[in-house]
């Protein structure tokens, strides 16, 4: 734990959290005494908390709890991977105290995971755990957290697949379904997520200055960032006759629980109706947005804004796309 003046005077404290993360807050005092006296007040705070006895809670309560918090702050998507995360644990480790799980037993069923299901399943388990424990840390139920330390599972690089331009305009032939031609389109030219374009409003779109306004309002993302899309002229009037026709503030009609599988499986019947690869998906159109605009020429860093991806790293997947650029380099020497 130390002290370090900024360029504006104001000195911040930094600090190892309980889940081994360094941290810094703004102490918010100029002269090195009153910074000092902040530090000391901290180092108590920190000693009391680390004195006090943690609540017990057993894994099914903490289940709820975590649930019900959850479905307030995550998607309904997000959520529900939550509760395949703890079902799959609670069957291995049974209905324990939180604060008596281990690292070993974490480990353990890991690579449990790993040999009965999959790397993909390990992976998310840890993604997911790390949130679950964190949340038990901040609410006392835990003194550590069990998945300090374990590395994130590995998978090799998997391209993704895309709509061609011919297999997407034989999709949109076969979709009989007015409604559900729109929301295909609108994904296909923005490369919004299933739960972001299910979700937008009225409010939302502005025709005028062509563009779509993800503000966190109504739904969350998964950058947790307001993102800004452009509409472009393939489904500028799409949206103009959906805003004429509409008689609710919602884009779509599509609502309730588990109205993202539903939506997944009606566009997985039209790709098959279609003979198209079954290994598409709706997802896929997002793929397709992106990977149509690295073929157009268009930077790797615009296109990664677009997505609203946090890093660049998650649209170098494309980036492939672009061999032409790699040819004319080479050939310069």
């Amino acid at each position: 734990m130390f002290l370090i003046k900024r360029r504006n005077g104001i000195y911040h404290l930094y600090y190892k959290s309980k889940d081994g993360k360094r941290r810094t807050i703004s102490t918010k005092k100029n002269t090195k005494s009153d910074a000092y006296k902040f530090l000391t007040n901290f180092e108590n705070e920190i000693e009391k908390r680390a004195n006090e006895q943690t609540t017990t809670i057993n894994l099914e309560r903490f289940r709820l709890e975590f649930l019900r918090n959850s479905e307030r702050t995550k998607s309904e998507k997000t959520v529900r991977v939550y509760k395949t995360t703890f079902n799959y644990l609670q069957k291995y480790l049974g209905n324990v105290n939180i604060d008596t799980i281990t690292n070993n037993d974490i480990k353990k069923y890991l690579d449990h995971r790993l040999t009965s299901s999959s790397v993909f399943a390990a992976r998310k388990d840890v993604i997911n755990l790390n949130g679950v424990f964190k949340y038990a840390l901040e609410e006392n139920y835990t003194k550590i957290n069990p998945c300090k330390g374990i590395k994130q599972f590995k998978i090799a690089e998997k391209q993704p697949v895309y709509f061609s331009k011919q297999d997407y305009e034989k999709l949109l032939s076969i979709i009989d379904n007015v409604e559900f031609r729109n929301l295909v389109m609108i994904a296909a030219n923005t490369g919004l997520r299933q739960m972001e374009l299910l979700s937008l409003k009225w409010t939302q779109i502005d025709l005028q200055h062509k563009n779509i306004l993800l503000d966190q309002r109504v739904h969350i993302t998964k950058s947790k960032k307001i993102r800004s899309v452009p509409i472009n002229n393939n489904i500028y009037p799409v949206l103009l006759e959906m805003q004429r026709l509409a008689a609710t503030d919602n884009l779509f009609s599509y609502t309730g629980r588990n109205i993202s599988v539903l939506i997944s499986q009606k566009f997985k019947s039209y790709v098959l109706k279609a003979e198209l690869n079954p290994s598409l998906h709706f997802h896929s159109l997002r793929h397709s947005f992106a990977s149509w605009l690295v073929q157009g020429g268009v930077n790797i860093f615009l296109v990664s804004k677009l997505l609203g991806h946090a890093d660049i790293k998650t649209t170098q997947i494309y980036s492939h796309l672009r061999q032409d650029d790699l040819l004319t380099s080479v050939n310069c020497i």
